[in-house]
């Protein structure tokens, strides 16, 4: 069983708003920094173990049900903010679809920062060859 399928079965639920409730009915979950962008998590005991688990993934799963683990799906933020899990901000897609939730100005920023470490040819130097 997937850590969204199991937080869900013991009564944990994410809100119209994103904010991820308890069985106890209480707010919860924390900012974790330690992926190269940002997300709500929280943790749960799974065989004696902590496990941690993305809020977002847990309301695609309250959303889409298992359609969210079809291969090549993701799920989205659709107005680029990792943090807004609300209920009009989640979807699932293709890795390019998610590409394309990132703000044009910063995909072409990224874009352009990922061609800096191409190897930069001289051209006689390649028709010479």
């Amino acid at each position: 069983m997937r850590i969204e399928q199991l937080v869900y079965s013991r009564g944990y639920r994410v809100n119209e708003l994103g904010m991820l409730i308890n069985p106890n009915k209480k707010e919860i979950g924390r900012v974790d920094m330690s992926w190269d962008i940002p997300y709500m998590v929280s943790s749960t005991r799974v065989e004696g173990k902590t496990k941690k688990f993305r809020v977002h993934r847990l309301h695609a799963f309250q959303k889409f049900g298992k359609k969210m683990y079809a291969t090549g799906i993701v799920v989205r933020h659709l107005n680029g903010d990792s943090l807004d899990n609300s209920f009009e901000n989640i979807a699932i897609g293709t890795h390019s679809d998610n590409m394309m939730d990132i703000p044009k100005d910063v995909r072409l920023a990224k874009a352009i920062h990922a061609s800096s470490f191409s190897r930069k040819h001289d051209h006689d130097e390649v028709i010479k060859h």
